[in-house]
């Protein structure tokens, strides 16, 4: 079965209330996850900020949902591509890739995509065609004109002082 296929969601309201209900306890920032896990730009934000905290699992985990949610949101379908590039998970990332290329087959990233490929897996044909130069793309990096990486993890080291400390008294 591939990672990304619609019928993993559930057809009946007991099951989809019951997944909903997981997902709104996995991840508090989403208490109405089916109308929340269409807004790509949130779920970007959320994603970034689980793998800020070193939580790329969850990270992962909460783009599939999203994604099973509405399988058109191509920037959630590029992180989970770069994530499995920046893992070395050869067979994830042909996996993903090769859905991605049958849901978007004229997007702007099938060569880029193709060439990170090729780097990842250099004897797999779907990608000798492709050249091995290419600038890692920043698809992991939600949009936005506010976002400053190193003031981000400057907060978040600050957080995680302040949580430590408060804890141990």
């Amino acid at each position: 079965m591939p990672i990304l296929d619609e019928s993993m969601l559930p057809a009946d309201a007991a099951a989809r209330r019951l997944r909903e209900r997981y997902v709104a306890a996995r991840f508090l920032q989403f208490p109405q996850p089916a109308q929340a896990l269409r807004n790509t730009a949130n779920v970007m934000r959320w994603a970034r900020q689980l793998m800020d905290d070193d939580q790329p699992r969850q990270a992962a985990e909460l783009l599939q949902l999203a994604l099973e949610e509405d399988l058109s949101q191509q920037p959630l379908w590029l992180f989970l591509i770069e994530l499995a590039y920046l893992d070395s998970d050869p067979g994830r990332y042909g996996e993903l890739s090769d859905q991605f290329r049958a849901r978007f087959p004229r997007a702007e990233a099938l060569a880029l995509i193709d060439a990170m490929g090729h780097r990842l897996l250099p004897a797999d044909p779907r990608y000798a065609h492709a050249s091995g130069t290419f600038i890692l793309p920043d698809w992991s990096t939600p949009e936005s004109e506010l976002r400053d990486p190193l003031r981000q993890q400057r907060l978040h080291a600050a957080l995680t002082e302040a949580m430590a400390s408060h804890a141990s008294r």
